[in-house]
């Protein structure tokens, strides 16, 4: 069990409760046998934007589908969020916060017959601090490690420059994936097409553009587990294709449904529904050094400019709720009195012309091949023409977006995040000033400050102020405009059983297992 002083938030049981009612009302929880039944193939119709299963060179949201399943990581989170045992059978955290301690499980194998201990941890983690590797997750975990040690082979201690409630929650996500070591040194860069690790479903095969295919692992060290034969990611263009594969039985599984996704599946008996825990936020983001951007008031002209509500009456069928910074209901960090810009074309105008723009203005706004998002865009290019900016949309493919997002090539953007564990996650990555996702350029000393009074503060209610603090200072400065937390669905063949959704949105297949009569 978790000793750690600073426990990571807990989603209040009121929520998870209500969320639980809702899922009985849309007839989505359905009688299922007590005993989970083997073998089977889960097909997963596949928006995939999947471009490694080197989990230390990961960035793109798919790709944590089958890392989850190829590999394991050091610690796991539970559906609210609170961490969980996976490779560390336990751990605890020093008194002043700057030491970690994970005890290891023992006899735990790689896919290729290697060990894993608490060398091959270590291995993992010091290849994404390597500068010479260039890891994407190197800045985070190098802003909090100060040097590892293994005292013996069940035991991996991690030194930290500062205290971080962000890194158990990062132990649980890509970070904390470990690739067995012989894999690393065999295949190298290859690892990318090659993956091996100690999950519960093997790698198989993987045609881009396709599909990709994991089958069981039979020496899986979690006894019983998994329960299916094997799992396929069938990839699909967009949604739509997904859910007429699901109608025709081509498919068992697609996740990231919103509220007009499943109005054809609605009430079919072969089918049901299960709504996600904790929607991902949804945004705009803009560069805030650069043209036109670097002028908060067309910042601010474009927010006021923006008709949240009926975005959300038109892309979530008025089901989700409007976003006024980062942070949902239901977390211990959410404000109830924070409020973002309100929809007023009348202030836009003006603060455009104050900012030199009386005439107009004319932006392109990244449009990748997701049909939320393109959905989002239209809207706001409707929304902002009514103010007098001409906005360009600009396509990119799904898998090209948010790594060209990260280099700085997209000014202007949608975007969607889902929760971590810990406020210090999404926080310090997207704003503080050196956070390894900040490509917004925001820099801001004062929302620095914030962030590090609350890493080292230590009462819950104290975090909470500093915090709330700091997202306010964002709503200020907008670096991003907050849209709406989503509404999303997974939907699947009324046979697909044990399917639960952690609040990361990210699904995972491990417990689930296929009624077969």
């Amino acid at each position: 069990m978790d000793k750690s002083r600073r426990r990571p938030a807990r989603i209040p049981m009121r929520l998870l409760g209500a969320l639980g009612l809702a899922a009985l009302l849309t007839g989505t929880a359905v009688a299922q046998p007590q005993q989970p039944q083997r073998g089977g193939t889960l097909t997963i119709a596949f928006a995939s934007d999947t471009k490694t299963l080197d989990p230390a060179f990961s960035v793109n949201f798919s790709e944590r589908q089958p890392l989850y399943l190829i590999y394991n990581t050091l610690l796991a989170l539970k559906p609210d969020l609170s961490m969980a045992p996976e490779l560390a059978e336990r751990w605890e955290t020093s008194a002043d916060g700057r030491r970690l301690t994970l005890h290891l499980r023992r006899g735990v194998r790689f896919h290729d017959g290697t060990g894993f201990d608490a060398a091959a941890a270590k291995l993992n983690l010091e290849r994404r601090l390597d500068p010479a590797v260039n890891s994407p997750q190197r800045a985070q975990l190098a802003d909090i490690v100060a040097s590892l040690d293994t005292p013996d082979a069940a035991t991996l201690v991690i030194n930290m420059k500062k205290p971080s409630p962000s890194l158990l929650g990062m132990l649980a996500q890509r970070e904390g994936f470990i690739a067995s070591p012989a894999a690393i040194q065999r295949f190298g860069k290859d690892l990318a097409t090659n993956p091996v690790g100690t999950g519960p479903f093997v790698f198989r095969e993987w045609t881009l553009g396709q599909r990709l295919v994991v089958e069981r692992n039979p020496n899986y060290w979690e006894s019983g587990k998994p329960y299916l034969d094997r799992v396929i990611f069938a990839d699909i263009s967009n949604t739509v294709v997904g859910v007429q594969r699901l109608i025709t039985g081509e498919a068992d599984y697609i996740s990231a449904l919103s509220p007009i996704d499943i109005r054809p599946i609605e009430g079919r008996r072969e089918i049901k529904l299960d709504p996600s825990i904790v929607g991902r936020w949804y945004g705009l983001q803009w560069q805030v050094d650069k043209p036109p951007f670097n002028d908060r008031r067309v910042r601010q002209a474009i927010a006021h400019a923006v008709d949240r509500k009926k975005i959300v009456d038109i892309v979530m069928s008025g089901k989700a709720p409007v976003a006024e910074g980062l942070t949902p209901q239901g977390l211990w960090w959410h404000d109830p009195a924070l409020r973002g810009p309100a929809h007023d074309p009348v202030k836009a105008r003006a603060l455009l012309a104050e900012a030199g723009h009386a005439n107009g203005l004319q932006v392109a706004l990244s449009n990748p091949q997701i049909t939320l998002l393109q959905q989002v865009n239209q809207l706001v290019q409707e929304q902002l023409k009514a103010v007098g900016i001409d906005v360009r949309l600009e396509p990119v493919a799904q898998s090209d977006w948010y790594p060209r997002l990260v280099q700085g090539a997209i000014n202007f953007s949608p975007i969607r995040w889902s929760q971590r564990p810990d406020p210090d996650g999404l926080f310090t990555i997207l704003l503080q000033s050196d956070g390894f996702a900040n490509s917004t350029k925001y820099k801001s000393p004062e929302f620095d400050t914030l962030l590090e009074q609350a890493r080292n503060a230590s009462a819950v209610e104290q975090r909470q102020a500093l915090y709330r603090r700091a997202e306010a200072i964002m709503v200020r400065d907008l670096p991003y405009v907050s849209l709406f937390f989503s509404s999303e669905y997974a939907g699947m063949r009324s046979n697909v059983m044990n399917h639960v959704w952690i609040g990361d949105e990210i699904p995972r297949f491990r417990d689930v297992w296929k009624a077969q009569n």
